[in-house]
């Protein structure tokens, strides 16, 4: 179980029960306790929306900034500014006061959740490598296409802690047909 933050509420709760210490101690006040907007299903699909239109458009962003600067030092650029990018999120989060348990919550991440950087400069060279040779459509069809079918595998086998949700026939089905998806996109 991740540690929690004490400010935070616990929206898996949806009421707190509170005996009050008063000579009447069966009065109790029962408050609704605060919902996140990251509970709700539709705000979550926008997101993934935004972040489908974002990923497309900084491929091609990423890619124009390797014909200026050189395909290294882009992805050096992309990174760093992303950097920035994160670090301000993560002073909003947790305004402006970070955990004093950081050091200990990050001791006890697993090894291999270390590589999410490595993992996105890789994504971030390949991008500036291909889209000028395959064109926008064709690389993002491909990189969504083996993400879709990895992330269903990482499902299927409960990898790197996901709760496990199987690879039904149905997922199969739907996985073959993005595959002749991104082949047309790629063809014509």
């Amino acid at each position: 179980m991740a540690p929690t933050n004490e400010s935070q509420p616990n929206v898996a709760e949806l009421t707190e029960v509170k005996v009050l210490s008063t000579p009447a101690a069966s009065i109790r006040s029962i408050k609704p306790k605060r919902l996140s907007v990251l509970d709700n299903i539709a705000f979550c699909a926008v997101l993934c929306v935004i972040a489908g239109v974002a990923t497309a458009s900084q491929s091609a962003i990423n890619s124009k900034m390797g014909q200026y600067s050189g395909k290294g030092l882009s992805s050096t650029l992309v990174f760093s500014t992303g950097a920035i990018a994160s670090a301000i999120f993560w002073l909003i989060q947790v305004r402006g006061r970070p955990p004093a348990n950081l050091t200990l919550m990050l001791s006890k991440a697993p090894w291999w959740s270390w590589f999410g950087g490595v993992l996105g400069a890789t994504f971030v060279t390949i991008i500036i490598l291909t889209i000028p040779k395959l064109g926008a459509g064709t690389t993002s069809g491909l990189i969504v296409c083996a993400k879709l079918i990895f992330s269903c595998i990482i499902d299927h086998f409960r990898l790197f802690g996901i709760p496990q949700r199987k690879y039904t026939l149905l997922r199969g089905v739907a996985t073959c047909t993005l595959v002749a998806s991104v082949a047309v996109i790629a063809k014509f």
